[in-house]
């Protein structure tokens, strides 16, 4: 299978995981259990580089003993996830000064021109920086394809919080989680 029709079958196979697993979840709770299988708090964060919009490498452990990143992984088509990006953004500019890097991992497998043309589309505007998946690296390794997926990871690069999914009144927890891993 070619290099593109590969990415393109795993970003429609990831589409309906995101389409559907809402509808086949009972409740938030259930959802909330559904992506932590690959790691779990206390788990170290696992190092990845990828590109920003503007095609410039991010390093995860660039941020290691200085920083705490929220790292979430989001896609252009899941409603929820663009609901949850200015909160997010939200969260970056209050806490920034203190030591929080926001990072978001799109999932979609496209390039950058192809999420700012889509955020522009949806009226979607963020200052943290986004970074691109193509080869679905980072993404397969943090994620089972279901967004939002959240991590927060403190200055040690140990993973302190996760979770899956996102409903209004979630972002308080992320600013708990937050505030507690920046000691503030």
């Amino acid at each position: 299978m070619s290099k593109r029709r590969g990415s393109w079958f795993r970003f429609g196979v990831l589409a309906v995981a995101v389409w559907c697993a809402p509808a086949l979840l009972p409740s938030p709770v259930a959802a909330e259990g559904v992506g932590e299988q690959k790691f779990k708090p206390g788990d170290k964060a696992p190092d990845f580089t990828a590109k920003d919009l503007a095609g410039k490498e991010v390093k995860l452990s660039t941020y290691a003993g200085k920083n705490v990143v929220l790292l979430n992984f989001w896609g252009m088509r899941c409603g929820a996830c663009l609901e949850e990006m200015p909160y997010l953004e939200e969260i970056a500019k209050k806490y920034s000064g203190q030591g929080l890097v926001v990072l978001g991992v799109d999932t979609d497998g496209v390039d950058a021109k192809t999420v700012v043309e889509t955020l522009a589309e949806v009226k979607v505007s963020v200052s943290y920086p986004l970074l691109t998946d193509e080869e679905f690296k980072v993404t397969d390794v943090y994620t089972n394809f279901l967004v939002p997926l959240t991590i927060i990871i403190d200055r040690g690069g140990v993973i302190r919080y996760i979770h899956t999914g996102f409903e209004k009144g979630t972002e308080k927890q992320y600013e708990e989680a937050v505030k507690k891993a920046l000691g503030v």
